[in-house]
């Protein structure tokens, strides 16, 4: 796939992820990432939903509504040895360790009262999703102790992701969340199409309008970007 197919696609979901953020220009500042290891990807968008109302439910005691919006969520499923490997079929289809990669991102008034209790708040997120069955559980050593964690989450760093040449910073970390789709859908296998919530969920009309007005807006920016970085 083409370098600015792939920018393309990447921002189409960037576009989404941020729709109905106020403060579009500093989201990266108030974005967790994570990697959730799951023993399959079999019934993953209703995985993917129960990850987010979850998260949802732990955070403001209740499930998500179209009447209120306080944070939104991308997911894109990974395979092993994705990272500028070519991926044989089989193992985009049957991977050995299915994962998810993705971003959270809330509005500014709940992230300042996040962020000064991070650990404690990650602590909440990964309780929430545990119990989940498709979740893989930790990897637990003879005398006990976490050997490897399931569920991983920190703060989204820009500096870790610059390699992917995005105008946009979490462009690069979106990009990379959805390599093994990128490469998947070239050969017309779905099983890791993204997924973004609320949107996904909810959105109307004029929500994927407003939505494919973001996408024009930041495609020319990365247009732009691009030329300037040739």
């Amino acid at each position: 796939m083409k370098r600015l197919q792939e920018q393309q696609i990447t921002l189409m979901y960037l576009s989404r992820l941020l729709h109905k953020h106020t403060r579009k220009g500093d989201a990266e500042k108030r974005t967790l990432v994570f990697t959730i290891q799951v023993k399959n990807l079999k019934n993953t968008s209703s995985v993917k939903k129960a990850i987010f109302q979850k998260i949802h439910r732990a955070f403001y005691g209740k499930l998500s509504s179209p009447d209120d919006f306080n944070f939104s969520m991308f997911f894109s499923s990974d395979v092993e040895a994705s990272r500028g490997k070519y991926l044989p079929d089989e193992v985009l289809l049957e991977p050995i360790v299915p994962h998810y990669h993705g971003l959270i991102v809330f509005n500014r008034h709940d992230w300042e009262k996040i962020c000064p209790n991070l650990s404690y708040w990650k602590g909440v997120i990964r309780s929430s999703i545990s119990d989940i069955v498709e979740v893989k559980d930790d990897e637990i050593d003879k005398d006990g102790c976490i050997k490897s964690e399931s569920i991983w989450i920190d703060q989204f760093d820009e500096s870790k992701v610059r390699y992917a040449k995005h105008r946009f910073p979490l462009g690069n970390y979106t990009q990379y969340a959805m390599k093994s789709h990128l490469q998947a859908n070239e050969r017309g296998i779905l099983l890791h199409e993204p997924s973004v919530f609320p949107f996904d969920i909810y959105n109307l009309d004029e929500d994927a309008r407003s939505a494919n007005r973001l996408f024009d807006d930041l495609w020319k920016q990365q247009v732009s970007y691009n030329k300037s970085h040739k």
